[in-house]
């Protein structure tokens, strides 16, 4: 028989026990809220970092020529807003929006750091970075033909129509341009060999119409024969000579040659002169006067497109000839002196030799990978980096590097989606980094 003194004893045990119980309830579900929400969190930086990387690889050419003051506070304004409403659509709060690399122009990295509600009321953090990646331009090893005077490859394709590297890069930026204007630009025909040419003069053999074998510049790879929707031939002539191209014959509206050259090959005809080139058409208005003449001449020599040496020249040292890096690269085109005296560079501080090296080692890296964002690549992180990585290393400096140049040059890969133009690369990173 129970005693009634026994059963009030137990009463405050099984109470105390109930009161374990809960309690244990209580921090289970508090920690698996605050796991839940860690993870939405994350979840949500993701998705903000990934959008505002998308958002800012879609703009970099378009804010690659703004300068120091209004214009860039207000583009980094508009990227806050569309930050704080990724932010809100996927349940988060920005807390901050960091421009990684802002000093150099144009930034190519943000980092964002969002917060969630946690349990108790409290905040759950959690951050991401985004950097946008540079495509790496495809190129093919076409046949080049017999030589002697002929472009030696690589090649690109355009429309399956194949031409030097600089020209195909040349292209996108003047298809992209015309596309915007409303024009559609077709190619016909691009390289042809003396073999092909002698086909097609045996079918047409009229000097004026269809050079013979040995003289047409085709064989050089910088000419292109263009069609397109109407309007195309009165849009080229008025618009060509800002990407490079003039018109070669005034009786043939649709042909079209690179004024720069690719380097590959010579023009060896009796009387055959270089075209002279419009400087002020081939550069972007915050290229110094002063070194304007200097980078269309060393861009013609090396066959490199004069818009991407111009690009590279203030990518490094924002033109500056007495520039030094903590690393020890010199002057406007920052060598490092091994590299300058490789290149017969005596005074590396000297901007017009050193902007003429430049234009030579850049079309050097040109030929030897095969694109401009892999020869620039090679002029940053060394052409064995590029061989061992089988492209652009993985180095977050050469990554920021290329895209940031080919931004400044207009390139339309990092301005429109799909093509060899790459996304964004996430990074998650600890929420106090941001």
């Amino acid at each position: 028989m129970r005693r009634r003194g026994q059963e009030g004893q137990a009463f405050p045990l099984v109470a105390v026990l109930a009161l374990v119980i809960l309690a244990a309830g209580v921090v289970v579900f508090t920690v698996g809220r605050a796991y839940v929400a860690k993870a939405d969190a994350q979840s949500a930086a993701d998705l903000v970092a990934v959008g505002v990387g998308r958002l800012l690889r879609t703009e970099l050419v378009a804010i690659a020529g703004d300068e120091p003051g209004a214009e860039r506070e207000r583009w980094r304004r508009h990227l806050t807003v569309r930050a704080e409403n990724l932010a809100r659509a996927n349940g988060a709060r920005l807390e901050r929006l960091v421009i990684v690399d802002e000093r150099s122009w144009p930034p190519t990295t943000v980092r964002i750091r969002v917060s969630v509600a946690g349990p108790m009321a409290t905040a759950i953090a959690a951050a991401a970075q985004a950097q946008v990646q540079p495509g790496t331009g495809a190129f093919t090893d076409a046949d080049a033909g017999s030589g002697g005077g002929e472009y030696p490859g690589p090649f690109v394709t355009r429309q399956g129509k194949p031409m030097c590297l600089a020209v195909g890069t040349a292209f996108d930026a003047l298809a992209e341009a015309a596309r915007r204007g409303g024009v559609s630009l077709i190619i016909n025909s691009a390289f042809r060999s003396d073999r092909e040419q002698a086909v097609l003069f045996a079918r047409h053999p009229d000097p004026k119409w269809v050079a013979p074998p040995g003289h047409s510049r085709h064989r050089y790879a910088t000419e292109l024969d263009i069609a397109g929707t109407a309007g195309a031939w009165t849009w080229l002539a008025d618009n060509a000579r800002r990407f490079g191209f003039v018109q070669r014959y005034s009786w043939e509206p649709w042909h079209y040659g690179f004024i720069a050259g690719c380097g590959g090959a010579v023009d060896t005809r009796a009387g055959a002169r270089p075209v002279a080139l419009s400087v002020d058409a081939q550069l972007p208005a915050w290229v110094p006067q002063r070194y304007r003449d200097a980078v269309v001449r060393s861009a013609q020599t090396g066959g490199v497109p004069p818009v991407v040496l111009a690009s590279l020249l203030k990518a490094e040292s924002d033109f500056n000839p007495r520039a030094v890096s903590s690393a020890g690269a010199q002057g406007i085109a920052q060598f490092m002196p091994a590299t300058a005296r490789g290149m017969g560079l005596r005074d590396p501080f000297d901007a017009d030799t050193a902007i003429m090296a430049a234009g030579r080692l850049l079309g050097m890296e040109l030929r030897a990978f095969g694109s401009i964002p892999l020869a620039l690549a090679a002029y940053n992180a060394g052409g064995g980096a590029v061989r061992r990585f089988g492209g652009i290393p993985p180095y977050a400096e050469t990554q920021a590097y290329v895209a940031r140049i080919m931004a400044l040059a207009g390139d339309p890969s990092l301005a429109v989606g799909g093509g060899a133009g790459r996304d964004v690369v996430l990074t998650r990173i600890d929420e106090l980094l941001v």
